[in-house]
């Protein structure tokens, strides 16, 4: 069904054909279901948020929001250049002040890892400082606490 959903999207399929195509596939209760969750998922660009990173509206919901930055990184990555790169950091220090700051965690340091040697870091990454160093703090809390419960077994 994937394959199929992204052939028809990339094909500029209508709303009806999708419907078809879905509901064909794995019958009408669950096609409904698959396409009212991807109505549901209809997230912003990530080239007009990398746009306009101090105006963009992130989505309020967890799961969303992940999503949203997870590919604003990804666009980053595949077109890595200064001006990107400094807007995808004004994005995650948003986010971070915005909602659960542990949601740019994973993308920060992603992030992080495609900065090249001549790009100074960014003044906003201080914002993001503390989020992502607690979370590596917990993270390896988390390995001693396991690796203790293993060794007294």
């Amino acid at each position: 069904m994937l394959r199929l959903t992204a052939f028809a999207t990339a094909a500029g399929s209508s709303r009806d054909v999708l419907s078809l195509l879905a509901r064909g596939t794995v019958g009408d209760g669950p096609g409904l279901e698959l396409l009212a969750y991807l109505d549901r998922m209809d997230l912003p660009d990530p080239e007009t948020l990398l746009a306009d990173p101090a105006g963009a509206a992130l989505p309020e919901r967890g799961d969303r929001r992940q999503a949203v930055l997870d590919a604003v990184v990804a666009a980053v990555r595949e077109r890595p250049e200064r001006s990107r790169w400094d807007a995808a950091w004004t994005l995650l220090a948003r986010a971070a002040t915005t909602g659960a700051p542990d949601l740019v965690v994973v993308p920060a340091t992603t992030l992080a890892a495609l900065r090249r040697p001549d790009w100074d870091v960014p003044v906003v990454i201080d914002r993001l400082a503390g989020t992502v160093a607690l979370s590596h703090h917990a993270d390896r809390a988390a390995e001693r606490s396991g690796a203790g419960a293993r060794g007294g077994r």
